[in-house]
């Protein structure tokens, strides 16, 4: 099979797949969780098997579509290398999520609807990474969030899912305005509506408001400051949901759009995206500290470090760390959603809140290799050496420190390293905080915790998967650099010397937040703090006086000016009648047809036809004449 064949059916068999599962709605839930999670299976290698034969080229799909006027339409897909890898990613991820999901939710009734949304989701974000026009673009994005919609609230029965996805569904169309501006913006700016067309060259870079418009999209997708409050809520949904969708899919395609305008906006654009990164870093940092749940903390770590791949400002370093981040942090929300199964197991007779730190600590003994897997996944998280994530981290700060160097910007670049040296602390602490309250001490409750009494393959076999591939040499064989990564170098992935001085920072950051854990380890938040809590009810109320107001405009102004507008048409249509049937048929066509009426009769008398009346007025118009002469 050619690249081609082959990149189109890549683009529609997860399409295909969610079609299958619905057909096979009624079949038992064994052979359909089998069913899915091989379609996922084929999904990967084939794409794998795509970017191998690929290697570092870039295939792209132009098909006639439509035409409106003259402007031709093209369905356009391309295969960059940052859409290769990231698809690997979600790949991976959702072929991993799948198998857990088959132990996970093996109970659930719905579980063919489940599979459903879950193939439709990948599917959305396949055609997102790919498309090159730039309204498939928008309506895959689009898609990405029904989606997710679906999934947050795919347990309805629970009054709180209906309320997180409705929130989630609304913040995130509060950004889509500003990408939609964007978008037409762009290729106004342009005179192009594909992304690859779009080169700076001729036209210079997109304006910072068109940046701003579309990073405005961005914001809301990747839940970053001040449309941030939706991703803790979105919880809420199943558990490996919360892996697909919070670590490759819907947060990480804000931080690829930011990745695709990345060579088309200015370096003021790029500022204003690092500046939004910093502000989300370090206040998504502080808010994990301060959550009870676990799967909270971990929705705030996600904001976080989504922060600090928009402090990359959309350079592959912002790629890198997506990527690396997307492996640990998936592996991190099927660790907790392993946790959490294994707490539900003892809910029915001891009353536990599955998901309350307050219920942990201990767990290590019962369940050893999540907590082996946890511990490496927190590892990545903090960038500590042997773990991708070092690479990632100390990549970007190589990006900072680069710019602090060149920019006539430099102090802004300043303020940003401080900040990721700040957040990093941060995260240091709450990662390692929360891998102690669960799985090291003794369990807070004094709850009798009882051995799995089988190896659950279903689970644990993703989750060491995961953890086997947040090790360093999956990116580079060297411990402490990244330069030799055959991996980066297939994807084109550009690499930042590290100062040495920021090494020692980042030494300090380790040792400062693994002290402070020890120091708050007996420590345990009794709420889940959210960000701006009143944010969301005021924004009801503000809608709810929006409309009120609105309601009194409408009836007082708008109704009456249109009802007067409307008699006002009614006068002035008697006036035009009354004009048009007295003046202009009876005054200038009436007596225009009157005198042409008598002039006719007249001159008619003139044409007899007889010889001595045509004679006789020639008497007289010559006699006529000579009176004329001789006066």
């Amino acid at each position: 099979m050619g690249l081609t064949p082959l990149f189109i059916g890549l683009l529609l068999f997860p399409w295909i797949s969610a079609m299958l599962i619905a057909l096979c709605f009624r079949i038992p839930k064994g052979i359909l969780s089998k069913l899915s999670s091989f379609f996922s299976f084929l999904q990967l290698v084939g794409l794998a098997y795509f970017i191998y034969q690929v290697n570092s080229q870039e295939i792209a799909i132009h098909i006639q579509w439509f035409m409106l006027g003259e402007t031709a339409f093209r369905a356009s897909f391309i295969a960059s290398s940052s859409a290769k890898i990231i698809s690997l990613l979600v790949a991976i991820v959702a072929f991993f999520v799948q198998i857990f999901s088959s132990s996970y939710l093996h109970d659930e009734p719905k579980l063919a609807t489940y599979y459903l949304y879950l193939n439709l989701f990948a599917a959305a974000m396949y055609a997102l990474l790919f498309a090159d026009q730039i309204w498939i673009f928008y309506a895959s994005w689009e898609l990405v969030g029904a989606c997710s919609y679906l999934l947050i609230s795919f347990w309805h029965q629970k009054e709180i899912a209906i309320k997180a996805a409705k929130k989630a569904f609304l913040l995130n169309r509060l950004g889509d305005i500003g990408l939609l501006i964007g978008l037409i913006g762009l290729s106004v700016h342009f005179n192009t509506m594909e992304f690859s067309s779009m080169q700076i060259g001729s036209f210079g870079p997109a304006p910072i408001a068109l940046g701003i418009a579309l990073l405005a999209g961005a914001i809301g997708k990747s839940a970053q400051f001040p449309l941030m409050s939706w991703l803790p809520d979105a919880m809420e949904g199943p558990t490996p949901a919360s892996a697909l969708i919070h670590a490759a899919t819907m947060v990480a395609a804000g931080v690829y759009l930011g990745i695709k305008i990345f060579p088309i906006t200015g370096e003021d654009t790029h500022l204003f995206m690092a500046l939004i990164g910093a502000i989300s870093l370090v206040s998504g940092a502080i808010f994990a500290l301060f959550q009870n749940d676990i799967k909270k903390a971990l929705a705030y770590s996600t904001i976080s470090q989504l922060g600090l791949m928009w402090m990359g400002m959309g350079s592959d370093a912002s790629l890198l760390h997506l990527v690396v981040h997307g492996i640990f942090k998936a592996g991190l929300f099927l660790s907790a959603g392993s946790v959490i199964h294994y707490l539900h197991h003892q809910q029915d007779s001891q009353h536990l809140d599955a998901q309350s730190l307050d219920q942990m600590g201990g767990l290590r003994k019962v369940l050893p290799w999540t907590a082996i897997s946890y511990g490496i996944f927190a590892a990545g998280l903090m960038g500590l050496p042997f773990t991708i994530g070092f690479f990632s981290k100390e990549n970007l700060a190589g990006l900072l420190w680069e710019n602090t160097q060149n920019s006539p910007y430099f102090p802004i670049y300043w303020t940003l390293l401080a900040c990721l040296g700040l957040g990093m602390l941060l995260s240091n602490w709450y990662i390692s905080r929360q891998f102690y309250l669960i799985f090291m001490g003794k369990n807070r409750q004094n709850l009798t915790l009882e051995k799995v009494g089988s190896w659950d393959v279903s689970q644990n076999i993703p989750i060491l998967l995961l953890a086997f591939f947040s090790l360093f040499f999956w990116t580079s064989t060297q411990i402490f650099h990244i330069h030799d990564s055959i991996l980066l170098d297939r994807f084109r992935i550009k690499q930042w010397e590290v100062p040495t001085f920021w090494l020692v920072v980042t030494a300090f950051s380790w040792i400062v937040g693994i002290s402070l854990t020890w120091i708050s380890r007996n420590w345990v938040p009794q709420n889940n703090y959210r960000f701006w809590p009143s944010f969301w009810p005021s924004i009801f109320q503000f809608i709810t006086w929006k409309a009120r107001w609105t309601q009194i405009l409408d009836h007082v102004l708008l109704d009456r000016f249109l009802i007067w507008l409307a008699q006002l048409q009614v006068v002035s249509g008697h006036i035009v009648a009354w004009l048009d049937h007295s003046l202009v048929d009876g005054l200038l066509v009436g007596a225009s047809t009157k005198i042409s009426r008598i002039s006719g009769h007249f001159l008619s008398r003139w044409q007899s036809g007889k010889v001595q009346q045509y004679w006789i007025l020639v008497f007289l118009t010559f006699g006529l004449f000579l009176l004329y002469v001789c006066l």
